[in-house]
């Protein structure tokens, strides 16, 4: 009994070690955090685009980002319109709807696709530039639901 728990102990050490080494373990490559999100964008390659409502776009936005609301029924088309070998920055309010955009967009042949971890909300909560209404708070507001 015990040779067959340390054989599964092993098998699991395996396991683990090669995730570790194979990045397995960590936040996937194209998911950066609010910070890592700016430098990306500061860099000037690529589209930063808005994936919410055009409400919410209107309330508060990053500076510089073009609306393609993941929710209209043209979004495939009008993504389609973007470059798919230059990278895309994505974000919407938490990550959610970002990240169902950022798969489907993989799966068009977009290359690189970067999601925002945490969305506008988190870009904001960093202190990070938002254009937004007067007295319109990114944290107070309720978005859209699923985002």
């Amino acid at each position: 009994m015990k040779k067959l728990i340390y054989g599964f102990l092993a098998v699991d050490i395996v396991i683990f070690a090669f995730l570790a080494m194979n990045g397995g373990l960590s936040a996937p490559k194209y998911d950066l955090k609010p910070t890592g999100f700016n430098q990306a964008i500061e860099q000037g390659k690529g589209k930063l685009i808005d994936v919410r409502t055009i409400e919410e776009f209107e309330n508060a936005r990053i500076p510089n980002a073009t609306l393609v609301n993941w929710k209209s029924k043209d979004f495939k088309d009008r993504i389609q319109q973007f470059d798919k070998d230059e990278p895309v920055y994505i974000y919407c309010r938490t990550g959610m709807r970002a990240a169902r955009a950022q798969r489907a967009m993989k799966k068009m042949g977009f290359k690189e696709v970067y999601n925002l971890t945490g969305g506008i909300k988190a870009w904001a909560k960093d202190g990070l530039p938002v254009k937004s209404k007067p007295g319109y708070n990114v944290n107070d507001e309720n978005g859209e639901e699923g985002c």
